[in-house]
Parts: C-alpha cells; sequence; structure tokens
C-alpha cells in the first residue's frame, strides 16, 4: 500500500509506539478524543505566533497579544470549566513573563510557523517549524515551543523532531543550521545546541524509510503496554483487548497473550460502536456535501444579484474575496529570482513572498514578466457565516 498521507514526526513516533495506533488514526481515521493538553499548546503558540508574525517593527503590545490569546483561545478537551479556567490562567501568565523577557532584544524572524513538505530518501515528510531565524553569518537559528511537563535533560541533543527541522530547513532553505533549540516555555528555559551530527542525520533517514516501509508492507501489529494502553482511546477497538475467539472483525496475527484481557471497555457491543460510528461518518460527509452545495447556490444567486451580504431569520453570510497565484514550475521561479538577484527575499521560497515581490511596483519589468509567464491568478469566493444575535 502507499502512504497514506506524508509522514512528520508525530505520525513516525506513533508507528514507533503502536503500529496498531497509527493504523487507527491515520489508515482507519478513527479520530481520537480532545486532549486539553494540546488545545492548550496550541493556544499558546498561536499567540507566539501573533507575536512574531508581524511584517514590521514595532512588536505587538502585551495587551495586543493576551487580546489575540483570549480571542483565540481553544476550549476542546478539558474536563471541567474549573481545569480550562486553571489553563487559560496559566497560558496568561506564560505569555506576560516571556514578553517581559524578550520584548527589549524583539527581532522580525527570518519565518515564524514554516510549514514543509519535502522528501527524505523518497519518502514524503511534512512538519512546521515554531520559529526560524537568521544568525549574522546567515546561518539559521531553529527554536520549538514546549508547553508541556519539564523536558528530559539533554534532550536537545538527539531529538528526531530537531534533527527533522535541521534536515528540512539545510534542504529548503538552502542554508546551514548553526543552532537548534527547545524553548520550555512554563519555565522560560531553553535547552540549545548547535547541531546535530551527521551520524543523528543518517540514523534519522534511515528510520524514516524503515518506518515508510513497515506501512507500505501493512505491519500494523499492536505493542501493548500497561502504560501506553491506560490511556490509550482505541483501546475499546484494539484486537489486543479483545476475547480471544473474536466472532467479529479481524485478529491481529500474534496479541500479546498476557495482555488478552476482557476489559469493561470490551464489553460493549463492537459490531454496534462499529457501525454506529460509520454512520456517523457517513452524516457528517453527507451534512459537508449539503453545506457546499448550498453555499455552490448562494454564490451563484450573489453573483447574479450583485450581492455581498444577505441576511436569514438565523444567521448571516457575507462574501469573501481573495486572490490566490499558482506558479507551475517553482525551479524556474527561483532561477529567476536569483537572476535578478533578490532571491534571498523569497527563500523557500515561500508563496507569500514571491507574491510580495511580484506585486512590488519597483519589480524590474522583465523579471515581472517572467514570473507572470510561470503564475496563473485566480479569484476566489467564499462565505463567512455569523449566527445572528437574539
Amino acid at each position: 500500500m502507499e502512504l497514506p498521507r506524508p509522514l512528520s514526526h508525530s505520525s513516525i513516533s506513533l508507528y514507533e509506539e503502536c503500529p496498531q495506533k497509527y493504523k487507527f488514526r491515520y489508515i482507519d481515521k478513527i479520530p481520537e478524543k480532545p486532549k486539553h493538553f494540546f488545545s492548550f499548546g496550541s493556544s499558546v503558540h498561536e499567540a507566539l505566533e501573533f507575536f512574531y508574525g508581524v511584517k514590521t517593527l514595532p512588536a505587538p503590545s502585551l495587551e495586543a497579544v493576551l487580546s489575540y490569546y483570549r480571542e483565540h483561545w481553544i476550549s476542546a478537551g478539558y474536563k471541567d470549566n474549573v481545569q480550562e479556567q486553571e489553563y487559560f490562567a496559566d497560558g496568561e501568565d506564560i505569555l506576560k513573563r516571556f514578553y517581559q523577557k524578550h520584548i527589549a532584544d524583539f527581532q522580525i524572524p527570518f519565518f515564524v510557523e514554516y510549514k514543509f513538505d519535502f522528501k527524505v530518501d523518497g519518502v514524503p515528510i511534512t512538519g512546521r517549524i515554531d520559529r526560524i531565524d537568521k544568525t549574522p553569518d546567515g546561518k539559521l537559528s531553529v527554536t520549538d515551543y514546549k508547553t508541556g511537563k519539564a523536558l528530559e535533560k539533554e534532550r536537545v541533543l538527539t531529538d528526531g523532531q530537531l534533527t527533522l527541522y535541521q534536515i528540512a530547513c539545510e534542504e529548503l532553505l538552502g542554508a546551514p543550521v548553526s543552532r537548534l533549540s527547545f524553548y520550555h516555555l512554563p519555565t522560560l528555559k531553553e535547552q540549545v545546541i548547535e547541531r546535530h551530527t551527521e551520524e543523528i542525520v543518517s540514523d534519522l533517514r534511515k528510520k524514516i524509510t524503515r518506518v515508510a516501509s513497515s506501512i507500505s508492507k501493512e505491519l500494523f501489529e499492536p505493542s501493548p503496554s500497561e502504560q501506553r494502553c491506560r490511556w490509550c482511546d482505541y483501546k475499546p477497538l484494539c484486537p489486543v483487548y479483545q476475547n480471544t475467539g473474536r466472532k467479529n472483525g479481524t485478529s491481529s496475527k500474534k496479541a500479546a497473550p498476557q495482555t488478552l484481557v476482557l476489559t469493561e471497555e470490551a464489553a460493549e457491543d463492537i459490531p454496534a460502536l462499529v457501525d454506529r460510528y460509520g454512520e456517523m461518518r457517513q452524516k457528517i460527509r453527507a451534512s459537508m456535501d449539503e453545506a457546499e452545495e448550498l453555499k455552490k447556490k448562494i454564490l451563484a444567486l450573489f453573483q447574479e444579484k450583485g450581492f455581498v451580504r444577505a441576511f436569514g431569520k438565523k444567521f448571516e453570510v457575507n462574501l469573501l474575496e481573495k486572490t490566490e497565484w499558482e506558479f507551475s514550475d517553482k525551479n524556474q521561479v527561483l532561477a529567476a529570482l536569483k537572476k535578478a538577484g533578490i532571491y534571498e527575499r523569497a527563500l523557500a521560497p515561500r508563496l507569500d513572498r514571491i507574491v510580495e515581490i511580484l506585486e512590488d511596483a519597483d519589480l524590474h519589468q522583465e523579471l515581472k514578466d517572467e514570473l507572470l509567464k510561470l503564475s496563473q491568478k485566480t479569484q476566489k469566493k467564499d462565505l463567512k457565516l455569523n449566527p445572528l444575535s437574539d
């Protein structure tokens, strides 16, 4: 089988933890329950992305950062309102202390939330880097924020996530990485290393190809352990925790005998759960398809009538228009930018930077014509839906 999606550091780690769990999440596409610690981490990360995401100085004020944090707070996964409020206050405290520590030396990073897609020895890889700074000597400094428990001592020395970031930066951005950092936000402390050695890089490349090969061969044997299985959302569905006879479903080739116990969760009617899950997914898909058709009809009427806004009894919709560019050959675009001596302005190349260059009024006409030949400009339309207040 082909890979169901590009590998990331988290999906590689998940497969190594338990191939069966990887299958549930990425092959069967069974969602897990929301986790409060993921919501908390994402909320704080988004606020820092806002803080460092400005294109020109000055930096946003502390009030603006906290306001953004409040407006983009993610509530999913908390057990109750008390726990959510405790974490919310912790996040505010982290942002205040982080701001006070770093506002004096604030600089606009080279990239914030840098999304990358490339191949490692033929295996598609994807990921996102919290922050990349450019050092005075033209090298790159990579920072990954952590909001969880204290980091293991010297984790930065060999961590595969940072190794992957190093490979991605050097292959896609064309500059060497001189600094890798885990920044533990609750303590405002960093673990820093100059870079990972070629031996560590080679080991990660081998791991990537090994994991990809195992997935392609459909090797999804469970890897049970008391600690891992205790909190696993897929436990009711896992073959390790089903009856050894298993009249329904497909059994594992070799489940661990010592853990084949009929648990309380497994006592549920598994076939009924499977059918309910399938029916729910069908309803969601049907609802999404119906909503998409309704949107198309509204957009068609907007086009016909010249409307930009419409009201129902419970909702309103506003017309959103945005321009999108597509470039047919990235290598030709890079060659044109290098020839013009402005490759540094679009290093990556990141699409919005190329568009920014293309729309620069001072851009040399010859280069502009060349980029236009490689591009296609489309006008996309969408709807913004808002509930009406009572």
